[in-house]
């Protein structure tokens, strides 16, 4: 039996996110650089052809982060990412959701829509990913690469009109950050780095590096511009997690309950109305997207493990979600306009 081998990119915010948990989870691992195209891709192995894809000890290949993760819990790889307590674990699940799905945008959004980060972007992650070409041919394919990433940006809800809300929406989980990480409390949930603190890592680790984001991020928010590279190999931090909702937790919690669960509430019901796209009014502004079917399944996922908390654990985590509550308990939201 041999070590779990995980092939990603740099670029890869779900590939970062990955890497982390292996060393913050002290799990004997390689890291290999790939691209999700091209015949001796790892992604051959998997059903969706995209990274990271992780090969297990037993030959097994898996590639969808989350469940990756939560079957190395399932299994007792390395120590755990969740704490025990079920009302922190509930939190831990949603904000890493969060980070995935929500925060994504974000980063999406920083690395396509300013033309002076294009090329430059594009250009680092075709070398990445191709390696041994020339930098011509590095040029001519990482046009083409940004040509399909851009036209995917309305999918996503990166357009011109959503990029006020996704701009403010980010800064706003940043500053909460910023306050957290240079308090006593090194990461979200505790002493060491959780599965929250990984996907929020893999998002931001992106902005940290692509251009425009990056000088935001160093002028703004210089501490976790810092506390990234803390993450990025957790192995050495140790400790307990936290007992209790703390301030950092809670204010990540009123993000998921007032922006991040009413997007997916939305989503959901112009999904069950047969619509293709949906508006919602979020606290940084409206928001506009088509129909996502991924995040109608991660939403029913959520729902399943608030289901599963005793009312006392739901009763309190309402006091921090407010209007997410009602969305977790099945009941309908206000309708999107």
């Amino acid at each position: 039996m041999g070590n779990f081998e995980v092939h990603g990119a740099l670029g890869s915010p779900y590939s970062m996110k990955v890497r982390a948990a292996f060393r913050a989870k002290r799990i004997p691992h390689t890291w290999t650089l790939c691209a999700p195209l091209g015949p001796n891709s790892p992604t051959k192995h998997v059903k969706v052809p995209v990274i990271p894809v992780v090969k297990f000890p037993d030959e097994t290949w898996i590639n969808d982060s989350t469940p990756l993760l939560l079957e190395l819990e399932t299994r007792g790889e390395g120590r755990s990412l969740l704490p025990e307590d079920p009302l922190l674990r509930f939190a831990n699940y949603l904000l890493e959701d969060m980070a995935d799905e929500w925060l994504v945008k974000a980063m999406f959004h920083y690395r396509w829509h300013n033309e002076e980060d294009r090329e430059v972007i594009a250009n680092r992650l075709l070398y990445d990913a191709c390696l041994g070409l020339d930098e011509a041919t590095i040029k001519v394919m990482g046009q083409q690469f940004a040509a399909r990433q851009i036209g995917r940006m309305p999918k996503v809800g990166c357009t011109p009109e959503n990029a006020p809300v996704l701009e403010a929406s980010t800064k706003r989980i940043l500053g909460i950050l910023e306050k957290a990480v240079v308090s006593k409390q090194h990461f979200v949930f505790g002493d060491m780095a959780s599965l929250a603190d990984v996907s929020i890592f893999g998002q931001l680790y992106q902005l940290k590096d692509d251009p425009t984001s990056s000088a935001l991020m160093q002028k703004d928010f210089p501490f976790v511009t810092r506390w990234l590279d803390h993450i990025d190999d957790a192995s050495g931090f140790d400790g307990k997690w936290s007992s209790e909702v703390t301030p950092v937790i809670a204010e990540l919690l009123k993000v998921a309950g007032d922006t991040y669960l009413p997007y997916l509430a939305a989503n959901s019901r112009a999904i069950e109305k047969g619509e293709t796209a949906f508006t919602v009014d979020l606290p940084e502004g409206r928001f506009t997207q088509d129909t996502f079917k991924y995040h109608k399944k991660c939403l029913d996922r959520l729902r399943d493990e608030w289901a599963q908390l005793t009312p006392e654990h739901r009763e309190k985590l309402s006091e921090f979600l407010i209007g997410g509550t009602e969305i977790l308990d099945c009941s309908l939201a206000q309708p999107a306009t």
